[in-house]
């Protein structure tokens, strides 16, 4: 886990000893990301910050998907698990050192020092770092997520958050789930979606549906102190795939130190949005393509210049890889933490 934040250009708050589980931690820097929306316009959003952690510790040992935590930190039975009505956090841990790092399992359950996690497809638990003598194991975090309740504030009555889905081959795909916000609650229908998760590198949709711009939203939360470790995939034979993504980076980073080329066919592309651009279901307003050794804008090389911007989401589009879907780790260590 690295600790170098560097010239972070953030309005932070100075980081204070903690104790957590008996063991000194210090809490990573706050700091906030605003976006305004225009009347009646789309913006393609992303969460750079994270909720802050409510355990840091090392790995003592691993059995299948059950990793025992060294020390004695004394969890409740479950304290990590979701009851609607009494617990509203979902929560995860996170790798934060060695081959690993950045890797996301969802908690499903946990003992006094252990927690059962889910295995994302195509992941396993090789390279994560164990001891139990000297503490020596790899470095985690166990966090709550991101829900709409937590995420999106301060936003007017008739606000709409637009998910896409994940299990759906193609381009261009049609959102998958809607939420509204009625002035008090987030709502899927009639449902209540208050406490419902979004994935760590997931982008989505803000709407504004009022005549009037909307009220600056600000995200506000821990800056991520991991590097950034997800997957690229396609779902079909001979297709190629968007998927809505975000770079985990409060501040804005050069393309070509995003993407590992290892990472990426050729084809590849990366779709952005114009989020200060009125309108609704907005195509993209630049098309990048990486063509085997850069990133192109149209016949210009972008590779060194081209910046992701903190808080805005991107459709990434896989370009096909023949008559087997594949999945490919994008992991990446964020210009600040070098």
């Amino acid at each position: 886990m690295k600790t170098n934040i560097g010239t972070l250009l953030l309005t932070a708050v100075v980081a204070l000893p903690a104790m957590i589980q008996a063991q000194p931690v210090y809490t990573p820097p706050v700091g906030f990301v605003s976006v305004t929306i225009p009347a009646n316009s789309d913006a393609a959003i992303g969460a750079p910050l994270s909720r802050a952690d409510e355990f840091v510790g090392v790995v003592e040992s691993i059995s299948s998907n059950v990793i025992t935590l060294a020390g004695t930190p004394n969890f409740t039975v479950n304290q990590f698990v979701y009851a609607s009505g009494t617990q509203p956090k979902t929560y995860f841990l996170r790798v934060d050192s060695d081959t690993k790092e950045g890797m996301i399992l969802k908690v499903e359950s946990n003992t006094a020092n252990s927690v059962t996690v889910t295995i994302p497809a195509g992941e396993s638990l090789a390279g994560i770092l164990t001891n139990a003598v000297d503490n020596t194991g790899s470095a985690v975090s166990i966090s709550p997520y991101w829900t709409p309740s937590t995420l999106v504030t301060g936003v007017l009555a008739g606000t709409q958050i637009l998910r896409y889905p994940t299990n759906v081959a193609g381009t261009n795909l049609a959102t998958s789930s809607t939420y509204t916000f009625n002035g008090t609650n987030w709502l899927q229908g009639v449902t209540n979606v208050n406490d419902l998760t979004f994935n760590p590198g997931e982008g989505f949709t803000l709407r504004n549906n009022s005549t009037t711009t909307q009220q600056t939203i600000s995200i506000t939360g821990a800056v991520p102190m991991t590097g950034v470790r997800s997957r690229f995939y396609t779902l079909a034979a001979n297709t190629t795939q968007d998927q809505r993504i975000f770079y985990n980076s409060p501040v804005p980073e050069v393309i070509g130190n995003v993407f590992p080329p290892a990472a990426l066919v050729a084809g590849d592309r990366l779709l952005a949005f114009n989020n200060a651009a009125t309108g609704k279901n907005k195509s993209a307003s630049t098309t990048l393509i990486w063509n085997g050794t850069n990133w192109l804008q149209g016949v210009t090389v972008v590779t060194t210049t081209y910046q992701l911007q903190p808080g805005t989401s991107y459709v990434f589009r896989k370009n096909q890889t023949g008559a087997n879907p594949t999945s490919v780790v994008w992991s990446d260590l964020q210009s600040y933490l070098q």
